[in-house]
């Protein structure tokens, strides 16, 4: 998206965004205000869905509600705080893990030196009552060391279960953080970070790197016509659609609201105007019906852009051609493919 169609577009969710608010009697805060633009642009679902719920229990939206979505959605700081909790948790476990292990080795060296001093007042000419009793002592201190053995042993095994739980834990947390809720698929902040990646090796090995930069048509008017629900349906499929149409060594992310983007590792950019060829077909001859009354949402369309990274250019300079690419196709009626040209040295 170019300068003036960004700057148009923001003027147009400002002068969507402010009436609502005052509708509602919410005041003009950045907080609020962010809440409301998000809410118009269409780009967070979920955002517009608990608006949405909200405005129909209570016929308007309060000032204390629009804060609340606020903290709920932009509020990074209770991820934050979630992600503290597990480490305190963890370096609690193995705090405890160590404590143990050390009273292990301690209670072991302790049970060690207790039979030596026993062993040392064996001598030839003692008596059967002195040998017995050194014999119970023996016995004595054997089975202390394995009772503290077993106890150290169940501890240990409670404790690598914690650790194995709070593992669990971190890797779903890093996974959802990197996963798009709705589709399944890599969210921004995942592709971010592999064309950062992909783009470093490229310029390291000089294997090819391409992008698909895509975007559904007129997806809005789905929204309008038939809410968003149906056209969270959409969204479920077009992912289908393009995970399926890659191999596994690629990445498919929604970047945002309708747009998709897809980064093909060692493929040549003829191969990849063909693939998105094929998955602009496979798109405009799906038959999508409502789930709930089987209404036809008619031809369901996409627009492409396809660019091919040059040594040295960078992520942002590759990704702004893809989606000048993709703009180029909007341009020439949508449903089409275009081809970015190279960057300007």
């Amino acid at each position: 998206m170019d300068y003036n169609e960004y700057q148009e577009k923001a003027a147009e969710y400002m002068r969507l965004a402010v009436p609502l608010m005052k509708k509602n009697g919410v005041a003009m805060t950045p907080a609020n205000y962010a809440v409301w633009y998000e809410y118009v642009s269409g780009g967070n679902l979920a955002l517009i869905d608990a608006v949405d719920s909200q405005i129909d229990g209570n016929e308007r939206l309060t000032d204390k509600q629009s804060r609340e979505l606020y903290e709920r959605f932009f509020d990074r700081q209770k991820d934050q705080v979630a992600l503290l909790e597990m480490r305190q948790d963890l370096q609690r476990v193995l705090s405890e893990l160590l404590s143990f292990v050390s009273t292990g080795s301690a209670a072991s060296k302790k049970t060690t030196e207790k039979l030596l001093l026993i062993i040392n007042q064996l001598q030839p000419d003692m008596s059967p009552d002195q040998v017995h009793s050194i014999i119970e002592n023996v016995l004595t201190e054997t089975r202390l060391s394995m009772s503290n053995s077993s106890l150290l042993t169940e501890r240990l095994n409670s404790t690598s279960a914690e650790i194995q739980e709070l593992k669990k834990d971190l890797e779903n947390a890093k996974r959802e953080a990197k996963t798009d809720m709705l589709t399944n698929l890599a969210n921004r902040k995942a592709f971010d970070e592999l064309l950062e990646k992909a783009t470093r090796d490229s310029d390291a090995s000089g294997l090819e790197l391409c992008m698909i930069f895509c975007d559904l048509d007129l997806f809005k008017n789905i929204n309008d016509k038939h809410g968003h629900l149906v056209g969270d349906q959409v969204l479920k499929v077009v992912a289908t659609s393009l995970k399926g149409a890659v191999k596994g060594r690629d990445l498919v992310a929604r970047y945002g609201g309708e747009e998709f983007a897809i980064v093909l590792l060692n493929t040549s950019l003829e191969n990849v105007k063909k693939l998105a060829e094929n998955i602009r077909i496979d798109i405009a001859s799906k038959h999508i019906q409502r789930k709930d009354t089987r209404e036809s949402l008619g031809i369901i369309t996409m627009s492409f852009g396809v660019a091919r990274y040059f040594p040295s250019e960078g992520p942002e300079s590759f990704l702004q051609r893809a989606d000048r690419a993709l703009y180029m196709s909007k341009r020439k009626g949508r449903n089409a493919v275009s081809e970015a040209p190279p960057p300007i040295i």
